[in-house]
């Protein structure tokens, strides 16, 4: 199971090669919250504000600006409240991070916790023995429980 996460992940952000301008613009689109609207993002609006945030978006394109650069321009004219998910810097490198380490913690702790436990390989001692002695004798000697099979 290891291994298909592993190749999923080197997959997903490995291969695909270059996406096309439109490509990106639309995924820069859809990580920017509408100005006017703020319930949708900027892929999903119609209003002015977003066509006017979707020209910015392609003419940074043009001009060559990675997409965390077009995403700080235009934090930077509406606020970082507009991106809908936060960058992978400062603050926002915890908001990332914090999963994954808590993910990569609960595992290891699985993998020791589980790594020393062993079926069959507990010895049964006497006590056990008659502890399951005596309950099983309890169950056969209660009336009304079982019946004879022999009657």
């Amino acid at each position: 199971m290891a291994v298909v996460v592993v190749v999923a992940l080197a997959v997903g952000t490995l291969g695909g090669g270059t996406p096309s301008d439109e490509a990106r613009a639309h995924a820069i689109e859809q990580t920017i919250r509408c100005p006017q609207c703020a319930s949708q993002s900027v892929a999903n609006s119609d209003t002015p504000s977003a066509r006017g945030v979707k020209v910015v978006i392609r003419e940074r394109i043009a001009k060559g600006n990675s997409d965390e650069e077009i995403r700080d321009f235009i934090a930077s004219r509406y606020g970082r409240d507009v991106l809908l998910d936060p960058s992978g810097r400062g603050f926002g490198a915890l908001v990332w991070g914090v999963p994954i380490a808590v993910a990569v913690i609960a595992l290891f702790a699985l993998v020791y916790r589980f790594r020393a436990w062993r079926p069959g390989l507990a010895q049964v001692t006497q006590a056990d023995r008659d502890i399951v002695d005596d309950a099983l004798g309890r169950a056969h000697d209660e009336p009304g429980d079982r019946e004879d099979p022999g009657q």
